[in-house]
């Protein structure tokens, strides 16, 4: 399928979300014509506010808004992917309740096979970290590449053999997250093998994302800015997660857009990761801008700190033409955007 021109009608689910609304504005900066799924369309004007105020045309023709209140709903999803030309799908489901594995994965087909019925031509699904590598563990190799082969099956193990007594652990919500996630994705390429003969029914594309930094639109920060937000106060409780890669929020929706057009994008996973970090920059960076701020003491260094394996993100490195937006800038303007 030829990839889609700018002019075309693509649908951003959740699109008043952190990655999602980042997406939506690059999307319209990139000649895209919007229709955002919400929950709200209170929260809805709020984003086309905010996305005026960045200077990009948000009129009707432009940038529309649809409910859809029900993730797990294949009739709204065919709804809003009605004349549409492509999808990019960063929403998640409420993470709370019983059977969370499975909800993620049917939040992942549902929309898969509403878009069959709508005629998508391109789908951009957001995958996690986690699903490739679970940072902190020891058994990360270091002495190659991690790339878009590599899987977190150590992670979905432990998943599946935990004992009754691990399953009490707060920590044990991240392995169930990590394999509704993996299976979910490996889900949505059996979909695409599966679904017809010859031609597939639309190209499928799995962003990466690392951890997530750069300015909020909104004003909902999300967990991985309240830990820099933490930081600021003087908090170290951030400091106990091992350091891994960081993205700005900006390059990532960048990405997600990209993998509309570009067409060694289909059918791959690509990394939304810029580079590898340690605690002891950060503070470094913040200690620089905000000298009055109680920022913590530096970290020991360790085995993990800071992050010793290094991924392949080259494909993504070429789709942003070479340049990702640097560590300071991430956060600095991450730091701005929440009042500092």
């Amino acid at each position: 399928m030829a990839p889609l021109a700018p002019g075309s009608l693509i649908v951003i689910v959740g699109i008043t979300g952190y990655i999602a609304s980042h997406t939506g504005l690059q999307a319209l900066k990139a000649g895209y014509r919007v229709r955002g799924t919400v929950r709200s369309m209170a929260k809805a004007e709020e984003l086309r506010a905010a996305y005026e105020k960045e200077g990009v045309d948000v009129s009707p023709d432009k940038l529309k808004f649809v409910i859809l209140d029900d993730l797990m709903s294949e009739v709204q999803y065919e709804a809003a992917f009605s004349g549409a030309d492509g999808v990019i799908h960063p929403a998640v489901p409420d993470l709370r309740g019983e059977d969370l594995v499975n909800k993620i994965i049917q939040s992942t087909l549902i929309p898969l096979r509403a878009a069959t019925k709508a005629g998508i031509k391109r789908f951009v699904l957001t995958g996690t970290l986690v699903a490739i590598l679970m940072p902190g563990i020891p058994t990360i190799p270091t002495d190659r590449l991690i790339t878009d082969k590599d899987w977190n099956d150590e992670g979905l193990e432990k998943y599946r053999h935990a004992t009754e007594e691990e399953k009490k652990s707060p920590y044990f919500f991240l392995y169930v997250y990590t394999a509704g996630k993996i299976l979910a994705e490996r889900e949505a390429w059996k979909y695409i093998e599966t679904q017809s003969v010859g031609l597939p029914p639309f190209e499928l594309t799995v962003t990466i994302p690392a951890m997530n930094w750069g300015p909020t639109l909104l004003g909902n920060a999300p967990s991985s800015l309240s830990w820099l937000a933490d930081l600021l106060k003087g908090t170290g409780t951030p400091l106990s997660l091992p350091p891994h890669y960081i993205v700005d929020v900006r390059d990532d929706g960048r990405l997600h857009v990209l993998a509309l057009s570009a067409p060694e994008a289909a059918g791959k996973r690509i990394w939304a990761a810029s580079e590898p970090v340690g605690w002891n920059a950060i503070l470094a960076i913040l200690r620089k801008h905000y000298p009055n701020q109680p920022i913590p003491e530096d970290t020991p260094t360790s085995p993990i700190n800071p992050c010793p394996w290094r991924i392949d993100n080259s494909l993504s490195t070429k789709l942003l033409g070479g340049q990702w937006i640097g560590m300071e800038e991430c956060i600095m303007d991450a730091a701005k955007s929440l009042g500092y």
